[in-house]
């Protein structure tokens, strides 16, 4: 499965820094790949719970339906999505002290070997603007 972790250290405690990077009333402040919320911004976020979200990757539009696959709060949000075409995504936000860590996997719809390739650092790409524009934002 190609996957790409960054990470950004933001003037934050542990749990703001968890509960800024989190938050999807926020996500389209700081998530470059965000696009819209189809079905209206999630409520709590809670293991078990599923929403849609609209991405634009490589400027292209697709929504994936997450599944909150583990969350422990305050350090770790495990969110398991399913794309178009048979692909699927992992996304795991930690944080540890200030330092907030974003991990995309993906894997299935032709999302291997060279095309995995770019869209791996496409998605490097993305998650270090995003984190950037994230540390913007911490108090």
């Amino acid at each position: 499965m190609p996957s790409v972790t960054k990470s950004v250290e933001l003037d934050a405690s542990q749990e703001d820094a968890f509960a800024l990077a989190t938050d999807p009333a926020r996500f389209e402040e700081w998530l470059t790949v965000h696009n819209s919320w189809p079905d209206g911004v999630p409520g709590e976020v809670v293991a078990g719970a599923t929403f849609r979200q609209g991405l634009k990757i490589m400027g292209m539009p697709a929504d994936v339906t997450w599944t909150v696959e583990e969350l422990d709060p305050g350090s770790k949000l495990l969110l398991r999505g399913a794309g178009p075409l048979g692909a699927s995504l992992v996304t795991t936000i930690t944080a540890a002290g200030g330092t907030v860590s974003y991990e995309a996997g993906f894997f299935g719809g032709g999302i291997q070997g060279p095309m995995g390739d770019m869209v791996t650092q496409k998605a490097g790409d993305e998650i270090e603007a995003s984190l950037a524009k994230l540390k913007s934002l911490a108090p």
